[in-house]
């Protein structure tokens, strides 16, 4: 049981990442502005990879509370 909600976690997590690495959110990021010299669209393009990677790492690893039996 616990591998099927991990396993859909995981999906919604990847269909999100597909959404934001896509064409129609990278087009509002590729502007020409900077921020502290960089490009909008590189800086957004590392946040979501960053943010993506924590997210895995966060629902691989995190553990079921325990049942107490009565």
């Amino acid at each position: 049981m616990r591998d099927r909600v991990k396993g859909r976690r995981l999906f919604f997590i990847s269909v999100l990442f597909m959404v934001l690495l896509n064409f129609p959110a990278l087009s509002i990021f590729n502007k020409g502005s900077m921020v502290a010299g960089v490009p909008v669209l590189y800086l957004y393009l590392t946040v979501v990879w960053l943010v993506c990677i924590a997210a895995i790492g966060y629902f691989i690893s995190r553990q079921e509370p325990k049942r107490s039996r009565k």
